[in-house]
Order: structure tokens, then C-alpha cells, then sequence
């Protein structure tokens, strides 16, 4: 069962009867973003045995910004496939955001199962700089920070003013890592591909002179 704090109406039981994620990697460069989302639709339906014929509602959330192109949404449907056409939605926000719309709706009554998927694929472009971009234009952005260390200089501040100590924040990577590993699909690197061999010059042939 799931509860949202401060609510003040609406007490149907609404619980997460089915689960899946896409390997956590650093970069992905071979697959799209439907080839990276069937594999996890499929077996959250295999896990209880259902279609997208029993659901009455399907809600993603995604950040084109992240992505650098405009309604990738709308193709990452093709990894459900909403034919025939049936109630769909997406918030340009996380995966708990687009929960709370079908919490919603299940909360008044106009449905009773819903599927609710989230995905994000920056490797297109350079993430540090895609970041970088949406910070004051006049005098952050220009300094082009990664986001590596600005939340270096926002923890030593924490740290200055007394509120945080590098134990809170070692804990909090520890925590998060053990985490990680109780997953079914935990986090991990991309292993390095070997560079191919360089191709091997060819000798002109006397009729392509």
C-alpha cells in the first residue's frame, strides 16, 4: 500500500502489484529509447500475467532537455503500443510524478490498474554541458561548472555552516550503494569497447585511375 503525506481526500488503496528497470548505465549509445523500455514493459506484465488490455490508463515521465529532441515521449510509446488508442499522459518530470497522476485517477474512480514507466537517455549528448545550460546565463553558465562540482561547493558550504559533516554525506553514498545492490538490476559500468584496427590501405587498381 502507498500513502501520500498530508492528503486530505481520497483513501482508496492503491498498491505496486509489478516491477522492472533497465540496467543503470553510464552511457548508452546502441540502443534507442524504445529498445531500452520493451524489455522492461514486457516483464512487468509477464510478472503478473496481464496485457496493456488490462489496464485502463498509461502515464510516462521523461525531460526532453535531458534528451536533447522534442516529444521523445511520444515515440518510447511504441514500446507499449497503444493501439487500439486508450488513455495516455506524460509529465516532463520523474517517475514518482507520473505515479501520482494514475495515484490520482485511481483515487476517483475512473480506473482501476495503470502502467507508469519513466526513462531518461542523455548519452546523445555531452551531459555535463546540457546541465551547465539551464544555470544563470550571465554568470554561471559562461563558467561552464559540471555538476560534479557544484555539488562539491554545495556540500562544503553545508559543511562551513555547520549543518552537514563528510561523515553525513559518506553515509548517504554508502547507504545509496548498498542500496544499489539489493536490486535486481543494479548499477554498473560500461565496459570499454577496444578501438578497432585502423583499415588496411588498398592498392589502386589500374582501371579506377
Amino acid at each position: 500500500m502507498s500513502e501520500f503525506p498530508g492528503l486530505v481526500s481520497g483513501r482508496r488503496p492503491v498498491g505496486v502489484v509489478s516491477f522492472a528497470q533497465y540496467d543503470n548505465v553510464r552511457r548508452e549509445d546502441e540502443r534507442n529509447e524504445v529498445e531500452m523500455l520493451m524489455p522492461v514493459v514486457a516483464e512487468v506484465f509477464g510478472n503478473i500475467g496481464i496485457t496493456k488490455d488490462d489496464v485502463g490508463f498509461i502515464c510516462s515521465g521523461s525531460t526532453d532537455y535531458l534528451i536533447g529532441g522534442p516529444f521523445s515521449f511520444v515515440a518510447a510509446l511504441d514500446a507499449v503500443g497503444v493501439w487500439p488508442p486508450r488513455a495516455e499522459s506524460h509529465v516532463e518530470m520523474d517517475g514518482a510524478w507520473a505515479l501520482y497522476e494514475a495515484w490520482v485517477l485511481l483515487q476517483e474512480g475512473e480506473i482501476d490498474a495503470a502502467l507508469i514507466y519513466c526513462f531518461g537517455r542523455s548519452s546523445p549528448g555531452n551531459l555535463s554541458e546540457i546541465l551547465s545550460v539551464q544555470l544563470d546565463p550571465y554568470y554561471m553558465a559562461p563558467l561552464w561548472p559540471d555538476p560534479t562540482s557544484l555539488a562539491a561547493l554545495q556540500a562544503q558550504t553545508m559543511i562551513d555552516k555547520g549543518l552537514a559533516t563528510e561523515a553525513d554525506f559518506a553515509a548517504v553514498a554508502s547507504r545509496s550503494r548498498r542500496s544499489a545492490k539489493d536490486r535486481a538490476a543494479p548499477p554498473r559500468t560500461v565496459e570499454s569497447k577496444p578501438t578497432p584496427p585502423a583499415p588496411t590501405p588498398r592498392t589502386r587498381r589500374p582501371s579506377e585511375t
